[in-house]
């Protein structure tokens, strides 16, 4: 089945003035911002532009430690971008990248001129460094972290240095800084927004959601989650979502290249799958039995002790565990009691959280039109039998039905 990079090919000789600006195309930039532009593409103070082909031409003689590419298929996406007549022009400026460890920010974004006076802005997503996925995970428990902040600060800029309409957009975690800038940049940017991309981006914190400037949007927000959804599902959504069709298998659906694409559209489904309720349930259910400092007392310590030596990549991190795995359980077994406590306890509730997802799967139906609110829950439900729950969850996920969306609601 066709994906975003048969799409360029199939419809890259078209214009935007010939075909209109579609959801493909938004899946497209936002993952374009993936690619590391450094050198290249000018930053906020820089008036001059570089081409998709420019960026092309010029990426393609790098090395390969110079590309430091998150995924093979990001280098594909933008040399059939720059080879194309649909996106080989388009205009790319005020790109940015930063990387604080000790702050723990993993923030990039770039700026593409569609046309005169119409702009995307696309944010990037979590890399592949340790300090990218730490944040992700801050995310559970502090609003406004430094991405986020980035996030409303660099969209004020680019508002300022430019006029007319905004898109904005992003993949994974580049969803939820897309929205948190524009819940955030006030209300005369607000006005220049035309719409909110969120690819499978977790949500926000309740106070984001009851914030007065997300409700300013929120009609503008257009999340987009594949059929067993984990990232896209994570902490709140007031927002409708409309589910797309991946040929992937569980969490590896994150994959944008893996959403199906049919002429200038997705393939659109009703419903996720067992699976993903499963999962949704399970972390919604587990977050809402912690308060946000044993969030954040659990997140950090994991970290630590996971990055007991010192890694920048989830790469390095895999290569340190292949080589020094009985220094890394040693450590483990020596935290002291208090914090093994805290992890045990913090486990504890986790599994707890998943006998329950398993209940109400089996028992109900929920409502997959609207991401749901957080519900107290019944904590006096008796947990499953483990040793069935295998049998459990793959009976449910084959009664899982799901029916291509006659219309895409916009």
């Amino acid at each position: 089945m066709a994906n975003v990079l048969d799409y360029i090919d199939w419809r890259g000789d078209l214009t935007f003035e010939q075909s209109p600006f579609n959801l493909v195309d938004n899946l497209i930039l936002s993952c374009l911002s993936y690619v590391v532009m450094d050198g290249i593409v000018g930053g906020l103070d820089s008036a001059n532009g570089v081409s998709v082909k420019e960026l092309a031409d010029s990426f393609e003689q790098l090395s390969k430690d110079e590309k430091n590419l998150r995924d093979p298929k990001d280098e594909t996406l933008l040399l059939s971008m720059g080879k194309s007549k649909r996106f080989g022009d388009l205009q790319l400026c005020y790109y940015e990248q930063q990387i604080d460890h000790q702050a723990e920010k993993q923030f990039a974004a770039v700026t593409i001129a569609l046309e005169k006076d119409v702009h995307y802005i696309s944010y990037r997503g979590t890399d592949f460094t340790v300090t990218g996925w730490k944040e992700d995970f801050n995310m559970t428990f502090r609003t406004g972290v430094p991405a986020q902040q980035e996030a409303v600060r660099y969209l004020k800029q680019v508002a300022q240095k430019t006029k007319g309409k905004l898109y904005i957009g992003g993949h994974s975690k580049g969803g939820n800084l897309a929205t948190f800038a524009a819940a955030f940049a006030g209300l005369k940017i607000q006005q220049r927004i035309v719409a909110v991309y969120n690819n499978d981006g977790p949500g926000f914190l309740e106070d984001v959601i009851d914030s007065a400037g997300y409700q300013a949007i929120y009609e503008k927000i257009q999340t987009f989650i594949p059929q067993t959804s984990l990232f896209g599902m994570m902490l709140e959504h007031a927002e409708p979502f409309t589910i797309l069709e991946s040929s992937e298998y569980f969490v590896m659906q994150h994959d944008p290249y893996s959403w199906k694409v049919l002429g200038p559209d997705f393939i659109y489904l009703e419903k996720v799958t067992a699976s993903s309720r499963f999962l949704d349930q399970t972390i919604r259910g587990w977050l809402a039995s912690l308060t946000p400092e044993q969030r954040e007392q659990f997140v950090d310590t994991m970290f630590e002790l996971l990055t007991v030596e010192e890694a920048d990549t989830l790469q390095d991190l895999g290569k340190i565990w292949l080589t020094n795995t009985g220094d890394m359980l040693k450590t483990l077994r020596n935290v002291d009691e208090e914090t093994a406590n805290m992890i045990r306890q913090t486990l504890k509730l986790l599994a707890q959280n998943m006998g329950r997802s398993v209940q109400q799967l089996i028992f109900t139906r929920p409502s997959l039109e609207k991401l749901p609110r957080k519900e107290k829950l019944d904590l006096s439900v008796l947990e499953q039998n483990w040793s069935k729950l295998p049998q459990l969850f793959q009976k449910k996920e084959k009664t899982s039905q799901h029916h291509v969306m006659e219309k895409h609601k916009k």
